[in-house]
């Protein structure tokens, strides 16, 4: 049985000592993909989350992460930078 799509429009901001690198928007990505604060608002808790390097650390830059849900169901997600060490998580879906 799949489930239906949704979107999140979860944003979560991170701090770093300088400004973010492509590398710290993947390794923030995946935390907050495995968070609590997404858990809830998602409905789902994931684990085993994977995102790609952004192209680069600009505001609008998209990249893709992929989790899996406590019901083993495999999801791929559109994140997206917002601001200065700011993400926001534009799409959520099942894909197997």
């Amino acid at each position: 049985m799949k489930r239906a799509i949704f979107a999140i429009a979860g944003c979560v901001m991170f701090m770093t000592a300088c400004s973010a690198s492509p590398a710290d928007y993947r390794k923030e990505s995946e935390k907050y993909l495995e968070s609590d604060s997404l858990a809830e608002e998602a409905g789902y808790r994931f684990s085993d989350a994977v995102c790609e390097q952004p192209s680069s650390e600009k505001e609008g830059t998209q990249f893709s992460c992929s989790a899996v849900d406590n019901d083993g169901d495999e999801w791929e997600f559109i994140v997206e930078i917002t601001g200065d060490r700011e993400i926001t998580v534009v799409d959520g879906q099942v894909t197997g």
